[in-house]
């Protein structure tokens, strides 16, 4: 089994680029591609604390590149991954010295004892790391999490953004989401002509298969060498 990284791009209605998630990608032998999701969580606790040190590593690397052009990287919390943020003293001081890290934590991840959530939402929100929840809408933990006003951004589940992108009360949709956070983003989008409809609605920004990844390494290719500064 294998793994590299990609840079998904975020970008606004306008087209800028706001930043990217950084996400590994799995293969099997047969070069089949993998639920990572998965993988991680079946990983011993040494194995995930070593998967996500690799993973700050490389987003310091790029360091420069993100502070120069003011954008955010999204780092994904799997399982006890978000334990690690909070109460490991190596990552932690590195996730605190890069504050363009943002740390999604997926609804997925989140227990349905709404203590436990609390606690890990309040010591995350602490932080100087910005803190996004993932998943929205997956049916996973209810509005517990939306509600308690702790994230600065919140993802739409993508199956549950397709699902509802066509109906009527999608306008309305949004406008609840952002009592609760303003900047909503939404993943999904292949088609740049809803673009224009998202941007009414409220929508901060998109993702999808519109905007291409990129492999980490190459990440400055997101940004053309002339506008670079």
């Amino acid at each position: 089994m294998h793994y590299h990284f990609i840079a998904d791009p975020m970008r606004d209605t306008t087209d800028k680029l706001l930043g990217v998630e950084l996400i590994a990608r799995f293969t099997s032998e047969s070069l089949r591609p993998l639920h990572s999701d998965a993988i991680i969580t079946a990983w011993s606790s040494e194995q995930k604390r070593h998967f996500m040190l690799e993973q700050i590593q490389l987003v310091a690397r790029k360091r420069d590149w993100f502070e120069k052009n003011n954008l955010f990287c999204t780092l994904n919390l799997i399982d006890e991954m978000a334990l690690f943020a909070i109460g490991d003293p190596a990552i932690t001081t590195a996730l605190h010295a890069m504050p363009f890290i943002a740390l999604q934590l997926s609804e997925r991840v989140l227990s349905n004892t709404a203590c436990l959530n609390n606690l890990l939402i309040n010591s995350l929100s602490d932080g100087p790391n910005a803190l996004w929840l993932g998943n929205l809408g997956s049916g996973s933990a209810g509005a517990g999490p939306l509600v308690s006003g702790n994230f600065d951004v919140v993802k739409m589940d993508r199956s549950f953004f397709l699902s509802q992108l066509e109906k009527p009360m999608f306008p309305v949709l949004i406008k609840n989401i952002r009592e609760y956070c303003d900047c909503v983003v939404v993943d999904g989008v292949e088609d740049a002509r809803i673009i224009n409809d998202l941007s009414k609605t409220g929508i901060w920004a998109v993702q999808g298969n519109i905007f291409p990844p990129v492999a980490f390494s190459e990440i400055e290719a997101l940004i053309p060498a002339d506008v670079y500064h």
